[in-house]
C-alpha cells in the first residue's frame, strides 16, 4: 500500500530530477532536453479525467488519478486530485520525458515545445512503440517534418488509434486533437472530427498495400478519397473496396464521414457481394477544372467532374458551372432516364428538344401523359424521385419515412438505396418535396443512380459479415427493425426519429463515477440509470461489490429515474453464473425495478479465466442466471457487443430474453443485425451531475 509519506517521497524526487535537467550543460547535451509544459499537463488531466480509486482496463491493467498505472491493491483509501497531479507529474518526469528526450538527442532532432508537448501526451497512453524510424512519425521526425504535409503528419500521429485491430474513438478524438497540438500548437483544439475522417480497410486475408502505413487512413473531410490503397494476396486478384453494405468504394467520393470497407477477391469470401456489381469509373485525375465557380473543396466537386468529363452535363459559355442554377423539367428528364435506364433516345429533331425523353417517360410510368406541361419549367424533387425509382425498376418501400416534411414511397425508396439522403437541420431530416432541384443536386443524383447496386441484404444472403467472415444467420432471431440512418447525434445525446418508437434516454454507472448529483442528472433530461451491483474478478474469480450500489441506487429513485442493475459476470459455468444473479437478487433486498437485471459477461483480457469459455457453455451460464434473476420476479436481460453476440453466445437459444447491445462509432449507426431493446452507443458521454465520462445509452422501447 502506498501511503501519503510515499508520496511526498515522490514529490522530493521529482524535485532532485527537475534541478539535475537544470544542471546538465549545454555542451554535454546536442539538443537541450525539454519538460513537459503545464498547458500540456492541464490537457493530459482533460483527457484522462480524474478518478480517486484504482481501475482496470480491458487489458486487465491498473491505474489512478488522472490515468496513471498502479497496483490492483494500491491506494485502497484512494488519493486527493493534488496527489493524483503529483503522481503525473512523478510519472512525465520518470518515464515519458526521458523517452522522448533521449530519442530527440539521438537524432540530434530540435522541436519547438508544444511539438514535444505533443509527443508526450502520445507517448503517455502509447509507450515508446513509435519512436522507431519504421513507423512514419519516428522518420518524419528523423527526415525533417517540414517536407511533409498536414495529412501525412496527421496520420502519422492518428494511426495510433487501435485496440487490437478495432478502431477506438476515443483514441481517434485524441490522437487527431495530438496531431493539430503538433502542427499548429493549440492545446485547446477539439475540431479534429469536423477536419478529419478515416477509412479502416479490411483486406480479407490479403496484404496491405505497403503504402498505407496502417489498416486506418484518415482523410481530410470535404475533398475526395482520391486513389485508394491496393492490397494483394496470394493466388487472387483485388476486386475493389466494398462498404458493409455491398456498396463499392472508387476513391473518386468525397470524404463524408469515417467507414469500414472490406477487400473482394476473386473467389475467396469477404464482404458482402452486390447483386449487380456497378460498372467501373474511369480515371478522372486528368480532368481539368474549366469552371471557376467549383472549387475542390465544394461537396459537389467530385459529382461536377464525373458527369463533365464523361459528357453528361456541360457548364455555360462564361466558364461558369453555375451549381446553384435549378434544372427544367427536360433537362433532369433527360439526366435521370439516361443515368437509370442506360437508354438514350436522344434529343428530338423537331418540336421541343426534350420529347423524346418525355415520352419515353410517360411510356414507362414514370409520369402521367400530360402531367409534365412545360418541360423548360423547373420540377420538383417529389416528382424526380417517382421517376428514378420506376425508371430504376426498384422495389417501392413501405415504412416510416425519414423525412419529417414527407411520407412518400417513392421519396423512401430512394432514401434506402442511398442515392438521395435530403437535409438534416439539427436532429431533423427533410426531403424538401416541392422545392426545385439544383444542377450541383442532379450530379449526385445522377452519379448515385450510374453507380447503384443493390446492396446486399443478410436476410437474403443468409451471411452476416463480421471480422472478415461470412457468419450464418440465425433464421429464428429476429433481426433488429430499426432504420440506421434515423439515430441522429447531438452531443451526448442521441435521437431516433422514427415516429413509429417511444425512446428513452438513460446512463449506466459504476462506483467510477464517484459522487453523483442525481437531481442535475434528472433535470438534464436522463430517464433511467443503469446502476452496477457489483462483479466477478477476472482473475481470482472472486465476487465483489460495487461500493456505490446502494448509494446510486436511492440517488437514481429519489430523483424520479427509472433504474435497472447489471453484475459484471466472469462466469465460467452455470454454478457460477447462479452465484451471481443470488448474489445479485440479494443485494436488491426485495426493491422493485422498472428496468432489468443484466447479465453483462465481457471479453476481459487473454490471461482471464474466463477467456477461453466455450459458445455453449456461455449460453448456459446466461441462461442460468436469467432463469433465476426471472424465478425472482425481476426482468433479465444480456449484455453483449458485435464479438460476444456473433461469435460467443448461441443467440438461437436465447430469444426469451432482451438484449442491450453495445458499439460506439461515429457513424452514430447500430452495426447488430440482430434485434435489441437498449443501444449503449458511447462511452464518453457528459452529463450534468457526473464529473467525467460516462457511458450512454438509448433504450429504443422503453420499459
Amino acid at each position: 500500500m502506498k501511503s501519503r509519506a510515499s508520496l511526498k517521497k515522490l514529490l522530493s524526487l521529482l524535485l532532485c530530477l527537475a534541478l539535475t535537467t537544470t544542471l546538465l550543460s549545454g555542451a554535454a547535451l546536442a539538443v537541450e532536453a525539454h519538460t513537459t509544459s503545464e498547458e500540456c499537463i492541464a490537457m493530459i488531466k482533460e483527457l484522462e479525467g480524474f478518478r480517486s480509486l484504482p481501475y482496470a482496463d480491458n487489458n486487465g491493467k491498473w491505474y489512478i488519478g488522472y490515468g496513471v498505472e498502479c497496483g490492483q491493491n494500491d491506494y485502497p483509501m484512494g488519493i486527493s486530485e493534488e496527489e493524483a497531479d503529483l503522481l503525473l507529474r512523478t510519472h512525465l518526469v520518470q518515464l515519458e520525458e526521458p523517452k522522448v528526450n533521449d530519442f530527440l538527442r539521438q537524432y540530434g532532432i530540435s522541436v519547438p515545445q508544444y511539438q514535444y508537448d505533443a509527443l508526450i501526451s502520445m507517448t503517455y497512453t502509447l509507450g515508446s512503440q513509435w519512436i522507431n524510424p519504421d513507423y512514419r512519425l519516428c522518420s518524419y521526425l528523423i527526415n525533417g517534418i517540414d517536407q511533409y504535409t498536414e495529412a501525412e503528419v496527421v496520420n502519422a500521429i492518428a494511426t495510433w488509434c487501435h485496440s487490437g485491430t478495432a478502431v477506438l474513438e476515443n483514441l481517434v478524438s485524441r490522437r487527431l486533437r495530438e496531431a493539430f497540438l503538433f502542427l499548429y500548437g493549440d492545446y485547446n483544439f477539439q475540431d479534429g472530427l469536423s477536419r478529419y475522417c478515416y477509412i479502416d480497410y479490411e483486406v480479407n486475408g490479403g496484404q496491405n498495400d505497403p503504402g498505407m502505413g496502417s489498416r486506418t487512413v484518415f482523410y481530410p473531410l470535404g475533398a475526395p478519397y482520391g486513389q485508394l490503397p491496393v492490397p494483394t494476396k496470394a493466388g487472387a486478384v483485388f476486386q475493389g473496396w466494398f462498404t458493409a453494405g455491398g456498396v463499392p468504394l472508387t476513391g473518386e467520393e468525397t470524404a463524408m464521414g469515417s467507414l469500414s470497407v472490406y477487400a473482394r477477391w476473386d473467389g475467396g469470401a469477404a464482404a458482402p457481394i452486390p447483386s449487380t456489381p456497378a460498372e467501373p469509373k474511369p480515371d478522372y485525375s486528368a480532368w481539368v477544372n474549366p469552371y471557376r465557380d467549383v472549387k475542390e473543396s465544394d461537396w459537389h466537386y467530385s459529382y461536377v467532374r464525373e458527369l463533365s468529363y464523361e459528357k453528361i452535363l456541360g457548364g455555360y459559355p462564361d466558364g461558369t458551372f453555375q451549381p446553384g442554377n435549378f434544372l427544367t423539367a427536360g433537362e433532369a428528364l433527360k439526366l435521370l432516364l439516361v443515368a437509370a435506364t442506360k437508354v438514350d433516345p436522344g434529343n428530338a429533331p423537331a418540336g421541343h428538344w426534350a420529347g423524346n425523353y418525355l415520352s419515353l417517360a410517360e411510356g414507362m410510368g414514370c409520369v402521367a401523359v400530360g402531367e409534365i406541361a412545360n418541360l423548360d419549367a423547373p420540377i420538383d424533387r417529389l416528382t424526380i424521385a417517382r421517376i428514378a425509382v420506376i425508371a430504376m425498376d426498384l422495389e417501392l418501400k413501405s415504412g416510416v419515412s425519414p423525412f419529417a416534411d414527407v411520407d412518400d414511397p417513392y421519396a423512401l425508396t430512394l432514401y434506402e438505396a442511398g442515392v438521395t439522403t435530403g437535409e438534416i437541420e439539427g436532429s431533423v431530416r427533410f426531403y424538401r418535396p416541392d422545392s426545385a432541384i439544383s444542377r450541383a443536386e442532379m450530379c449526385a443524383i445522377v452519379s448515385r443512380l450510374r453507380g447503384y447496386s443493390a446492396p446486399n441484404d443478410p436476410s437474403l444472403s443468409g451471411y452476416i459479415t463480421y471480422g472478415g467472415k461470412q457468419i450464418p444467420v440465425l433464421w429464428d432471431v429476429p433481426a433488429a427493425p430499426y432504420n440506421k440512418d434515423l439515430f441522429v447525434r447531438s452531443g451526448s445525446r442521441l435521437y431516433y426519429n422514427d415516429p413509429a418508437y417511444t425512446t428513452a434516454w438513460g446512463i449506466d454507472v459504476a462506483r467510477y463515477q464517484e459522487s453523483i448529483d442525481w437531481q442535475k442528472v434528472a433535470e438534464a433530461g436522463v430517464e433511467f440509470a443503469l446502476i452496477r451491483v457489483g462483479g466477478r474478478f477476472a482473475e481470482s474469480g472472486e465476487l465483489y461489490d460495487d461500493a456505490r450500489f446502494e448509494e446510486y441506487l436511492t440517488g437514481a429513485k429519489a430523483a424520479g429515474l427509472k433504474t435497472g442493475v447489471y453484475f459484471f459476470s466472469q462466469a465460467i459455468n452455470t454454478a457460477e453464473a447462479v452465484e451471481e444473479a443470488l448474489y445479485t437478487i440479494g443485494k436488491l433486498n426485495g426493491r422493485g425495478l422498472e428496468y432489468p437485471v443484466i447479465f453483462d459477461w465481457e471479453i476481459y483480457s487473454k490471461t482471464a479465466r474466463s477467456y477461453g469459455v466455450d459458445k455453449n457453455t456461455l449460453t448456459d451460464c446466461a441462461i442460468a442466471f436469467c432463469e433465476t434473476v426471472a424465478q425472482a420476479g425481476y426482468t433479465p436481460m444480456i449484455y453483449m457487443g458485435l464479438e460476444v453476440g456473433y461469435t460467443r453466445l448461441d443467440l438461437s437459444r436465447l430469444t426469451g430474453y432482451d438484449f442491450w447491445f453495445a458499439q460506439y462509432n461515429s457513424r452514430n449507426q447500430p452495426d447488430m443485425y440482430y434485434n435489441y431493446r437498449i443501444w449503449q452507443y458511447t462511452d464518453s458521454g457528459s452529463v450534468p451531475g457526473i464529473e467525467g465520462k460516462v457511458d450512454m445509452n438509448l433504450a429504443l422501447i422503453p420499459y
